[in-house]
Parts: structure tokens; C-alpha cells; sequence
């Protein structure tokens, strides 16, 4: 990834963004549906020339893993599928993305220069993370410490506010009713999330973090910074259909909205 120019305005105005999570495109496996991610990607498309969001942001997860070749068509395939709204769109690695392929060729199929990076759009800065730096037991994840020191020099850079997005979640939500991670807890979250929460507390300039990977959608809040987590758009695990997930964010300096569609709707807002 790449930095970006800011486009037209400043700090005062406001950003929107198209969140999608764990979108497991490939052959159904357990409760995620994969076979349903074509259509499903076609009304997060629509949703998207309706909304006319400034980008699009892929938490990870794009695949349901099956071998290094197949994985990266279908990584290719979600990547086409997502730029069809024409604007730019921004992914992160998650787990079943590097579970057959190597980093460097998944980030070559993105068309990313590196596994994370920032970009800036209508004076809001957008820093994305690798939470599989490395990966842990296949599921979970890590923030390095050569991107924890990248992160921390990221947010002395400028005073524009910020968003984070990475596939693992850096908060400490409750996971009472999860049907994988309840019994699983250490694979759910980053392993080093506190260390990075630190970072992120430090600057004083993060407005936001959005992540996936749960397969449900909740929201926290740590030290006046919003932990917002998006459901998959493909599993079943919580409705009785593929769920649909996806968010609407917008941005602005007096607030941070979330609306999450799907067959479990939510909305989240933060002053």
C-alpha cells in the first residue's frame, strides 16, 4: 500500500468509507457460505454506487483456503469484483489469506506495494494494519514489532485524524456465546493488541478501528477510542442466511457513524 494525496478539504470535513469483512469466496466450509459470495459481493457493489463512498476497505479474509492456485484466483476474483464501484479500493491480510500463499504473492494479486500502509482522503488519514505478522496457529494474529515502530512514527506524522483498519480485533470484547472463540479466546483478538492499543492511545489522533474476523458485528470503546468489529458477509453462524454484512462509515469531526446491512442490522455512533 501506498500513500495517497488527500483529496479536497481539510480535517474539518468528513470521509466515507465501504467496509466489508471476511467475505471466505470459495467452497462452502462449516457455517460460511462461499459459494454465496459472488452475489453477495454484487449487493455490496450496488449498496456502493448508491452510497458513493471515497474508497472501500476489505478487512480480510477474502477466501475460503483450499490451495496456493485456487486461492489466488479467487483473491483476484474479489479484488475485480470490489473495484467494479470505481474508486479505490484498500485490502488487509488476514488469516486464510496466507494460509496456502505467501504474503508477497497475495499482495502482488491486490496490486499492494506492502502488507500495511496508510492513504489519505478529504483530510482523514487511513492506516491499515497486517495482524498476521505473523500469523498464529493459522487463525490467529500479530502486529510485528518493525510495523508497531512503523505505526507509532505513522502517527507523529501530520495532525490529520485517523482510521485503522486491520483483520484481527485490538479490543477486549466479551466472546460469551461465540461459537469458535468462546473456547478459543487466545486466537480471537491480536495477541500483542495491548501493546498496540498503547501506540494508538499515545497519539492522540485515532478517531476509530474497524476490524473482522469475529464473523459478528459489536462495538467498544477503550479509552474514548470506538472498536468497531463488522460480521462476515457470507457466514451463517448468527442468521439463518449468509448474513450479508457490510458497513457504511462516515466521518466527521463530531462523529463516527456505522451502519451495518445485512440480516443483522446494527448501527454504532461515537462522539
Amino acid at each position: 500500500m501506498t500513500g495517497s494525496p488527500a483529496l479536497a478539504g481539510s480535517a474539518q470535513a468528513g470521509v466515507r468509507i465501504g467496509v466489508v469483512a471476511d467475505i471466505h469466496c470459495g467452497p462452502d466450509s462449516d457455517t460460511q457460505m462461499g459459494s454465496r459470495a459472488p452475489a453477495l459481493l454484487g449487493d455490496f457493489v450496488d449498496a456502493m454506487r448508491a452510497y458513493r463512498p471515497e474508497c472501500i476497505v476489505d478487512l480480510g479474509d477474502r477466501i475460503n483456503s483450499v490451495a496456493r492456485s485456487q486461492d489466488l484466483v479467487r483473491a483476484r476474483y474479489v479484488r475485480l469484483r470490489l473495484r467494479e464501484c470505481g474508486i479505490p479500493v484498500y485490502h488487509v491480510l488476514g488469516n486464510t489469506d496466507v494460509a496456502h500463499v505467501p504474503a508477497r504473492e497475495s499482495l502482488a494479486t491486490l496490486e499492494a506495494a506492502a502488507p500495511y500502509g496508510s492513504a489519505d482522503h478529504r483530510g482523514w488519514r487511513l492506516l491499515f494494519l497486517n495482524s498476521v505478522d505473523p500469523a498464529a496457529e493459522g487463525v490467529g494474529g500479530t502486529i510485528g514489532r518493525q510495523q508497531l515502530a512503523w505505526l507509532e512514527a505513522a502517527l507523529l506524522e501530520g495532525n490529520l485524524p485517523c482510521l485503522v483498519f486491520c483483520h484481527h480485533p485490538l479490543d477486549e470484547q466479551s466472546l460469551g456465546g461465540h461459537r469458535y472463540f468462546a473456547a478459543r479466546p487466545e486466537l480471537a483478538g491480536v495477541q500483542n493488541r495491548a501493546d498496540v492499543r498503547a501506540v494508538l492511545q499515545r497519539s492522540g489522533r485515532v478517531r476509530a478501528v474497524f476490524t473482522g474476523h469475529m464473523h459478528w458485528s459489536r462495538a467498544t470503546r477503550i479509552e474514548a477510542i470506538p472498536y468497531i468489529t463488522l460480521g462476515s458477509l457470507v457466514d451463517r453462524s448468527y442468521t439463518e442466511e449468509p448474513s450479508g454484512a457490510f458497513a457504511f462509515v462516515t466521518a466527521s469531526p463530531g462523529a463516527i457513524d456505522v451502519r451495518i446491512g445485512g440480516h443483522a442490522p446494527a448501527h454504532f455512533t461515537f462522539d
